[in-house]
């Protein structure tokens, strides 16, 4: 003979529906809005509040947030690096972003430097850049050495344990002839 069960009456006194509601219109709102006049740093925002930027998801937060581990924002166009953030994102957040003051620019080299900079532009080194005590920044501010070449410049001094001589810079990937006749100019190794 087959029983039935006994059906489940909760304990109306112990469910606090009110506290679910709120819980469950939480939820449904999402983040909270950026406040009137209120802006982030992406470069020191918790991924939760970075999270109200309008139209930011967890992907693109949590690249935000790996992105900037490995190179501060600068500009609110550095933020196109991330994967997902493309110009209409970051127009849109132009004005919602606050940014470190940019450092200022270092002194130019003396003249006019068209070949090492491109037509009409002078070199924005400030003298010759020791490539085994350099940062990111410094090699960046070599004529054509950007960002992801500057870290992979990093990268090999970091796995040959420096650089020994001016010519091992063409072992780095996206550094040919050309550059090194533009760079050998600008970099030293030691004193």
């Amino acid at each position: 003979m087959l029983r039935r069960p006994v059906p489940f009456e909760p304990d109306a006194a112990a469910v606090d529906l009110s506290e679910l509601e709120r819980a469950s219109r939480k939820k449904a709102e999402g983040p909270p809005r950026l406040g009137p006049g209120e802006r982030l740093d992406p470069n020191t925002s918790p991924a939760d509040r970075l999270m109200s930027l309008p139209g930011a998801s967890r992907a693109v937060v949590q690249r935000i947030v790996e992105e900037r581990a490995k190179a501060p924002f600068r500009t609110a166009d550095d933020l196109r690096r991330v994967a997902g953030i493309g110009p209409a994102t970051v127009q849109k957040w132009r004005d919602l972003l606050v940014l470190p003051p940019s450092p200022p620019s270092p002194p130019a080299l003396p003249g006019p430097q068209p070949d090492a900079a491109g037509p009409g532009r002078e070199s924005s080194a400030a003298g010759p850049v020791d490539l085994n005590r350099a940062g990111e920044a410094d090699l960046e501010r070599l004529p054509g050495v950007g960002p992801v070449l500057a870290r992979r410049i990093l990268a090999w001094r970091d796995s040959a344990g420096g650089f020994r001589s001016v010519e091992q810079l063409e072992e780095v990937r996206g550094v040919g002839p050309a550059m090194m006749r533009r760079l050998t100019p600008l970099i030293r190794i030691g004193n």
